[in-house]
């Protein structure tokens, strides 16, 4: 599934009610929804599984509990996270964590890039076909709702997230085989 899966285009609306919604998703072939879940539910481990966020700290609260604010930063080119010369920030806020449906949900509460209101949801969801190789795989779903983007337009938002959802479902299937590796008593170092 390279392509995102479902996109929903931005409704046709009455003016001052502009939003735009979209979904993209990616497959984890080789990773069990029970896996993935726990390195999606670290909501302050972005910087892991995400390659353009460089730091990714808690900036309120506690890690996991709805209400705790992650500050995640992307460095500008040639910077190290200890010169912290930052190109771009936000900071999101976690709304709500489900375990057990396996999906959290977040705000950005202020950023660099544009963002007015945005909220998302990112949801792991499990492979439940008859196909027994499907039956060890899951999706990642990212759902959001937005005011326009100052300086994006939706489909450039909509871009950035696809390849966004893509490279978090590249890095935890690496993670996963490292560790599968590990276990295995091979040489791979888990991530």
């Amino acid at each position: 599934m390279e392509e995102a899966a479902a996109v929903e285009q931005p409704q046709e609306q009455e003016p001052g009610q502009d939003q735009w919604q979209g979904v993209v998703e990616a497959a984890l072939p080789s990773t069990p929804a029970s896996a993935a879940w726990p390195r999606i539910a670290s909501f302050c481990a972005l910087d892991r599984y995400l390659p353009s966020i460089d730091v990714c700290e808690l900036a309120a609260g506690e890690d996991g509990r709805p209400g705790c604010v992650r500050y995640v930063a992307s460095l500008a080119p040639g910077t190290t996270t200890g010169e912290r010369e930052v190109a771009s920030w936000a900071r999101e806020e976690l709304l709500e964590i489900d375990g057990a449906a396996r999906r959290l949900a977040y705000a950005v509460v202020g950023s660099s890039m544009g963002f007015g209101r945005y909220v998302a949801t990112m949801t792991v969801v499990a492979n439940e076909q008859d196909d027994e190789a499907a039956a060890g795989s899951c999706r990642l779903v990212w759902a959001f709702e937005c005011e326009p983007v100052q300086g994006w337009s939706f489909d450039g938002l909509l871009g950035y997230l696809d390849g966004a959802v893509k490279s978090i479902a590249a890095r935890i299937e690496e993670a996963e085989a490292a560790a599968a590796g590990a276990a295995a008593g091979g040489d791979v170092v888990a991530a």
